[in-house]
């Protein structure tokens, strides 16, 4: 179990960090050129990425192009580490694991410690499906991952009144309803399996702050003539050292993200079109970069057969019958030697020549008609059954159809 799991964890964190990688130069050029939303859009290519790294169909590799060889390069050159390193293979997975347990359980203490921090929640009398904090500084914010909530700071009512309470319930209502809180969820439990990747960890914080640039776009877009005011209301909001993992946080976890939401404050507006037209180039660049990773991953290799367990074989009287007509005539000797793919019932299937000696005097085909009378057992590779394996079978034809051998 152990040295199939190490591979596709490796090939996984590969394809991962290219996808982070091609998704961090291309963010501020997509949001420049079509909006918040097409950045935003963006970073759904590193999961298709790697769930095309999962299908199990592989596309020729003369379709690869640059980036197609870089992927499938890398991914090989792990094959032949992971065959010398089969050793610590036990010991490597069972460190990726420990690592995984260990990061999911510091994401947990830091939201329970978060959420602690709150203090008791209660619903407001004017809006009963948003809770009131205990204490200042902790909010608004979208809490939870499954069933996500408003929760708003204690003095929220004093500190926002008119149109600063509408926008800031405003956003955080947009990240409820685009699912992103769920998706934040998601996020950490990626971050969680890739915990040794530093890419997913930067990636997962540039894909906060274009989440949050996004659901400010959606606000100042429905409401253009506040966007004074909220640009005055994120420069009065409370720097936090850390955000909840599980949930949207309105206030910025630092000075450089406050910049970049402020600076796209200032953006105009894309246009509809160009809106529609960025969405479709990220769902391009999604395609071109799944068929890339699935041209790429190579395809299992097919486990081969040293000493096969035959249930039948072609007697000598099935050698007799196939021998090559003319080498018998001649009493032509000669041998070759197949390559075949094992069915679930033990018969031979996608059988080609491999060599044979003399060329051209039919022995290959000879062997090819005899593969027909081979069936394995359905147990002769290591107690496991053979079906999915590969044998090689060298046939000798004597001189002479009257006493072949095989």
């Amino acid at each position: 179990m152990s040295a199939a799991i190490l591979p596709v964890v490796l090939q996984a964190n590969l394809v991962l960090a290219l996808a982070v990688l091609a998704i961090l130069a291309l963010r501020r050029p997509v949001r420049e050129r079509f909006g918040p939303l097409a950045a935003y859009a963006l970073w759904l290519v590193a999961p298709i990425c790697l769930l095309a790294g999962l299908l199990p169909v592989h596309a020729p590799p003369a379709v690869a192009t640059p980036v197609v060889t870089l992927v499938g390069a890398g991914a090989r050159g792990l094959a032949p580490v992971a065959r010398q390193a089969a050793s610590l293979t036990p010991w490597l997975v069972a460190v990726w694991a420990c690592g995984v347990m260990i990061t999911a359980a510091l994401f947990a203490a830091r939201q329970v410690q978060f959420v602690h921090a709150l203090g008791r929640l209660t619903a407001l009398e004017s809006d009963p499906d948003i809770l009131r904090g205990e204490h200042l500084g902790g909010g608004p914010m979208l809490l939870g991952a499954v069933r996500p909530r408003i929760v708003v700071p204690a003095d929220f009512e004093t500190r926002f009144a008119g149109p600063a309470r509408r926008l800031v319930l405003e956003h955080e209502r947009v990240h409820q309803a685009r699912g992103d809180a769920a998706i934040n969820g998601l996020v950490v439990g990626l971050r969680c399996l890739a915990w040794f990747n530093p890419l997913a960890h930067l990636g997962a914080r540039r894909f906060r702050v274009d989440q949050e640039i996004a659901c400010d776009a959606a606000v100042t877009t429905a409401s253009p003539e506040d966007r004074r005011l909220y640009a005055e209301l994120l420069l009065g909001a409370a720097m936090t050292p850390f955000s909840a993992p599980f949930g949207c946080h309105w206030p910025a976890t630092g000075v450089h993200p406050l910049k970049e939401r402020l600076m796209m404050l200032n953006v105009v507006s894309t246009t509809t079109a160009r809106r529609r037209a960025g969405l479709v180039l990220v769902g391009a660049i999604a395609l071109a970069g799944a068929g890339t990773v699935w041209a790429a991953t190579p395809a299992p290799a097919k486990p081969s057969i040293i000493a096969p367990d035959w249930a039948t074989k072609p007697t000598a009287q099935d050698l007799v019958r196939y021998y090559p007509a003319e080498a018998a005539k001649a009493k032509l000797p000669g041998r070759s030697t197949v390559s075949c793919d094992v069915k679930l019932d033990g018969h031979l299937e996608n059988c080609t020549v491999l060599s044979e000696s003399p060329t051209e005097a039919g022995f290959g085909e000879a062997t090819l008609a005899l593969t027909q009378y081979f069936q394995m057992k359905p147990a002769s590779l290591d107690g496991k059954p053979t079906a999915g394996g590969k044998v090689t079978i060298p046939i000798v034809f004597q001189a002479g159809p009257d006493a072949p051998s095989q």
